[in-house]
């Protein structure tokens, strides 16, 4: 259960103290460094206690029903997360872990239309989307700027946050990059894209795709439910197989999908959230690559005197690097830093168990642990680099004009 909140702002107090003496101003790369293996020696994820009055249904632009959900103490500062996807609804449980301790933050988010309890809007723009969570803040009282994060589709998110409504924003923790352009969703999902690394992941698209494979095709196929929930459930392992580390392939990493199964789909009444994730998730590749809706890394002026942080894994399959960069140099304020991670989209873990046994080390189950906290150590862990970004945002005030 919650502490009092008396408690939890002089733990909140003393805390922002603590890392006061630790960094001045602006945070520097070793800055967010040092916080990370702090948080990593420790003990990550300790969830804030959620109940229903922590959800929220309200109606958003033209009326459709939104969902958002309001978790901490009022007394707590707020920051407004942006999950991945699209396709993901709103994950409290990833905002926990990437803190020792999650309750000294106010947690809010929304989910994306058809995610969660949001309702599915065909051919929705994310720029309702943002608005409809500047909805949700003012809906919680929230009017002064707050701190906005989001990690892959919830960095596009984040930023478009803050393009439509810099008023609200304090500050910017984002990673995984992405901006929907043709460029990047080629690089993503097609042939001659970085699948071509990894065997056999295109190929399983082959039959029930109509034409060359790209995003459009792929979609089309979900689309008219050629393959099936194989289908969807094949979309979400490819992506999964690009996010992470692994044994170089040794055979095709794919089981072919049986394109004689066909089972049409209505997004708009469908419950299965596997099935939704890769709907909604390559509707909005297709988009992209058909050139219909990107983000511009154009910012307006209000943001000055707003800082950000960039978290992007040097050897990331999904995400370019290059975008990254276009962002950081588009971003107004003097004060943002990007931190490079030694990984992909996500963090690199350590090998499995039988991985290790077949080298000949059986590992204790605290032995594991150990180990999984060194590789955090040396390559980088996304979830504490994000609670450390957002630690180090925190304790500093808006940049001097």
């Amino acid at each position: 259960m919650l502490k009092a909140i008396v408690r939890r702002t002089a733990f909140l107090l003393t805390g922002l103290l603590a890392i006061g003496q630790l960094f001045a101003g602006h945070p520097t790369l070793q800055e967010v460094w040092a916080r990370h293996d702090q948080t990593l020696m420790g003990a990550l994820g300790k969830p804030v206690a959620r109940d229903s009055s922590q959800d929220h249904v309200f109606k958003g632009k033209a009326g459709r029903t939104v969902h958002g959900i309001d978790i901490g103490p009022e007394a707590m500062p707020p920051v407004l997360w942006w999950n991945g996807g699209p396709g993901l609804p709103a994950d409290t449980a990833w905002d926990s872990f990437c803190f020792a301790e999650a309750g000294r933050y106010r947690h809010l988010e929304i989910d994306s239309p058809g995610t969660g309890l949001s309702s599915w809007v065909e051919g929705w723009r994310p720029e309702d989307t943002v608005d409809d969570a500047a909805a949700f803040l003012r809906l919680r009282g929230i009017t002064t700027p707050i701190l906005v994060v989001g990690y892959s589709w919830g960095s596009t998110m984040a930023l478009l946050f803050a393009q439509r409504h810099p008023e609200l924003v304090r500050g910017v923790v984002i990673g995984g990059v992405w901006a929907n352009t043709k460029k990047e969703v080629e690089a993503y999902l097609g042939v001659n894209g970085n699948r071509i690394w990894m065997p056999g992941v295109s190929d399983a698209f082959r039959g029930s795709v109509q034409g060359p494979i790209s995003a459009s095709s792929i979609h089309a196929a979900i689309r008219s439910g050629r393959g099936g929930k194989a289908l969807c459930l094949a979309y979400d392992a490819a992506e999964t197989l690009q996010a992470v580390g692994g044994r170089i392939p040794l055979k095709a990493l794919l089981d072919p999908i049986d394109a004689s199964v066909v089972s049409p789909l209505n997004i708009a009444t469908e419950t299965d959230p596997d099935i939704r994730f890769a709907f909604i998730e390559s509707e909005m590749m297709a988009r992209g690559e058909q050139g219909k809706w990107s983000l511009k890394p154009r910012f307006p002026k209000a943001l000055e005197r707003v800082p950000i942080i960039i978290v992007q894994g040097r050897f990331d399959q999904i995400c370019s690097r290059e975008v990254a960069q276009k962002v950081l140099r588009a971003w107004p304020c003097k004060d943002k830093l990007l931190v490079p991670m030694n990984g992909g989209h996500l963090s690199f873990g350590a090998p499995p168990k039988e991985t290790l046994e077949l080298a000949g080390l059986v590992l204790t189950e605290p032995q594991r642990t150990s180990l999984r906290r060194a590789m955090g150590l040396h390559y980088g862990n996304v979830s504490a680099l994000f609670g450390a970004a957002i630690d180090c945002l925190m304790q500093t005030g808006p940049s001097p004009q």
